[in-house]
């Protein structure tokens, strides 16, 4: 991933984030992402906000990237 990118997407949502009813939200209640019912995985959220960005097509594509990341990392400290 493109460092710009990577910085842009990072600045989009401000933590801590917040797991409530299937739904992933920043500090300011932006949400981030979703569970819809009868998907495995979650949906990256945000469009009405990413959209009048740069290249909105590609840091909403980093942010999944940025979550999967997380989740690698955090994964293996789960015990912790």
């Amino acid at each position: 991933m493109k460092e710009e990118l990577k910085k842009t997407a990072l600045e989009l949502y401000k933590p801590p984030f917040r797991f409530s009813h299937g739904f992933i939200w920043d500090a300011d209640n932006r949400m981030v992402a979703d569970r819809p019912a009868g998907d495995a995985a979650l949906r990256i959220r945000g469009w009405g906000y990413i959209q009048y960005k740069p290249n909105p097509e590609q840091l909403q594509d980093a942010m999944g990237e940025l979550i999967a990341q997380a989740m690698t990392e955090m994964w293996g400290r789960a015990d912790d």
